[in-house]
């Protein structure tokens, strides 16, 4: 990749340190740590201090003689420490505000590295946004916040304009629609995919090593959470409503409305007719058969038989001539652009204080490039910044 040098570079839309800073930023620290997955001891033992010397950094600050220290255990770049007037107070995003799926099988650490991650992406999505111009969020929130599962999904796709037919990439849809869609670097297996909204802004974290089949139902999922529960959160009762199960009928409905299901699903269901449907609509084997039984296609015992078989084969964690892994148009079209600026990623990382590694995993494998977007004029003022439109194919075939 061609190097450019500071002077052919457009201005950065971050002021530079000018050494007025003599503290590290002690939420930065604390947050970065929680990313690291690591205690407080583990720190402090990697950085060759007391662990209430750490304690200490994350109330008061560090000084900037630990900032190479500090960057090279918590696997950040050193400019992360520095918090400029523009980024968004990561900090603010806790766990009360996340729709976590797998509370169960996930610890309280890894929650909090994920949360972390999360943060990294309003960082990065923070830096994308100021370069480029994004979709707004249309998502109805307000609207649907009371509506049940099926007709809060059917009157989703009205919405979307897609009827009964099968949803295309859902990456896309999603970010076409003014969601953040980023993947989870490390700690997806545990975690599950999560949504939140930050500042008004939904994002959806996904877990990009899942089949492509369960990273759209994971979508859909999130999606549900967002649209039927966000707005209504606070009214929110874990003893009279079962969330997960209601994004779970949400996800069912909107990738496989029951009318085109009964359309191309017989009564008692072979494996054939399961195999034929779940490549039609872009969902798993286990998934589908889960539905044709949901539908009445599949007796209870049809439908246990089903699930043996599948297991069987492999569709409880795989699929055979699955689908194609559905990309980030936002990711994309960014890299794209910037790469061909000859822009290195290390500036990206100078910029958003996030090492080339964070950035490849939180934008499913794209090496972020930058572009400076909207620039200084001789007045101040800033020109336009590069919009970003989204086509999605309405006549996509899933696996395409």
């Amino acid at each position: 990749m061609m190097s450019v040098t500071r002077a052919e570079m457009w201005p950065s839309p971050f002021p530079q340190d000018d050494g007025s800073c003599f503290l590290l930023d002690s939420t930065r620290i604390r947050c970065a740590r929680e990313t690291a997955g690591l205690s407080k001891v583990q720190l402090a033992q990697l950085i060759s201090v007391d662990p209430r010397t750490v304690t200490n950094y994350e109330t008061n600050g560090a000084s900037q003689s630990k900032t190479v220290a500090l960057a090279e255990a918590l696997k950040v770049m050193p400019s992360f420490f520095t918090i400029h007037p523009s980024e968004p107070a990561i900090e603010d995003l806790s766990e009360t505000q996340v729709w976590f799926r797998s509370l169960r099988k996930s610890t309280a650490r890894q929650r909090k590295s994920a949360i972390g991650h999360g943060r990294s992406a309003l960082l990065l999505f923070h830096w994308i946004e100021s370069h480029f111009r994004l979709p707004n969020c249309d998502l109805p929130m307000e609207q649907m916040a009371q509506m049940p599962p099926e007709a809060s999904a059917l009157a989703l796709r009205g919405d979307w304009s897609y009827g009964e037919n099968p949803l295309p990439n859902m990456v896309s849809l999603a970010e076409s629609h003014g969601i953040r869609v980023f993947c989870l670097p490390s700690v997806g297996k545990e975690v599950d995919a999560f949504s939140f909204v930050f500042d008004g802004q939904p994002y959806i974290a996904v877990d990009a090593h899942k089949t492509p089949e369960r990273v759209r139902f994971d979508i859909a999922h999130e999606i549900g959470h967002l649209v039927m529960h966000e707005a209504s959160m606070s009214e929110l009762d874990a003893g009279t409503r079962d969330i997960e199960k209601e994004a779970h009928e949400f996800a069912s409905n909107l990738l496989m409305p029951e009318r085109r299901v009964k359309a191309l699903v017989p009564h008692h269901a072979l494996i054939g007719d399961i195999f034929k449907a779940k490549k039609y609509f872009g969902v798993a084997a286990m998934a589908m058969a889960y539905r044709a039984h949901a539908l009445g296609r599949l007796t209870d015992w049809e439908y246990r038989s089903m699930c043996s078989r599948l297991t069987s084969m492999g569709y409880r964690t795989a699929e055979s001539d699955g689908i194609d892994t559905e990309k980030s148009q936002v990711f994309g079209f960014v890299a794209s652009t910037n790469r061909a600026k000859g822009i290195s990623v290390n500036t990206v990382s100078e910029e958003t204080g996030l090492t080339s590694r964070e950035l490849h995993d939180l934008s499913f494998g794209n090496f972020m490039t930058v572009t400076s977007g909207g620039r200084e004029t001789a007045d101040g003022n800033v020109t336009s910044k590069p919009k970003l439109v989204l086509h999605v194919n309405r006549n996509f075939q899933t696996g395409e």
